[in-house]
């Protein structure tokens, strides 16, 4: 019977789970289930099963673009590719998974009966992700905004560091703790993080962000100069600054 209510899946042991997948990089068909056993993957890290199509989801490609940006020797990323066979070679001709060297990439062997992943998961969907611990599915949802950012801000991963090369990420977070924290010690570890932010890429958002903890944290001078460069940024690309506005005039205000 296919399962199209993921939620049936939570606590389901992936041992259980009798599909093949085919490892794109050496075409080798494994069973679902030694993924574990066949890569000498650690249980007990975080483990994130994507799926994703290259044809019509590119919500998926950018989701586990930011995954393959963070420290993957802390959590366990394996991405199935759910294209059918009359387009998936088009697909992977476009080598958009090559850029995934710290996840584990395979394609899903659609329409092989009972040994066909889509014999068990709705492939008509993705991204689906299932969030593994040790060896059994805690949750399964089909979400493209759970970024790297939601697992450190979860608990599920303890290190920061886990997002320290995605500037998207660090963004996130620190926007994340301006908008729920009051601590005046998380507001600065979060200042720590935008400024890295910037550091990897400077845009309108993380200016924002800056601006925003800056104002927060009391330093009312140095955020309306951050304020003002965020809008010179975003005139720079196009970008609505209309909350930086109202920002200026609530710094402007303490002043």
């Amino acid at each position: 019977m296919l399962i199209t209510s993921f939620l049936l899946l939570t606590n389901f042991s992936f041992s259980q789970i009798a599909v093949d997948i085919t490892d794109i990089k050496s075409n080798k068909t494994i069973s679902f289930s030694k993924i574990f056993s066949e890569y000498n993957i650690k249980k007990e890290l975080p483990t994130l099963v994507i799926t994703w199509s290259g044809k019509w989801c590119d919500p998926c490609v950018k989701l586990i673009n930011r995954y393959n940006q963070c420290d993957l020797s802390m959590v366990n990323i394996i991405t199935v590719n759910v294209d059918r066979e009359n387009s998936l070679n088009d697909v992977l001709k476009q080598g958009i998974h090559l850029k995934w060297k710290n996840s584990l990439n395979f394609h899903a062997n659609l329409g092989k009966g009972k040994k066909g992943f889509d014999n068990v998961f709705n492939t008509s969907l993705a991204p689906l992700i299932l969030y593994l611990d040790n060896g059994k599915i805690s949750d399964a949802l089909i979400n493209y905004n759970i970024f790297p950012y939601r697992l450190i801000e979860t608990g599920r991963v303890k290190d920061v560091q886990f997002i320290w090369n995605s500037s998207d990420d660090l963004n996130s977070l620190a926007w994340s703790y301006y908008k729920n924290n009051n601590s005046p010690e998380k507001l600065e570890e979060a200042i720590k993080w935008i400024i890295r932010s910037i550091e990897l890429n400077k845009n309108y958002y993380n200016l924002d962000t800056y601006a925003a903890l800056l104002f927060k944290t009391g330093k009312h001078t140095e955020a309306l100069k951050k304020a003002k460069e965020a809008i010179e940024k975003a005139k720079e690309d196009n970008k609505n600054y209309n909350s930086t506005t109202e920002l200026i005039n609530k710094i402007i205000e303490k002043l």
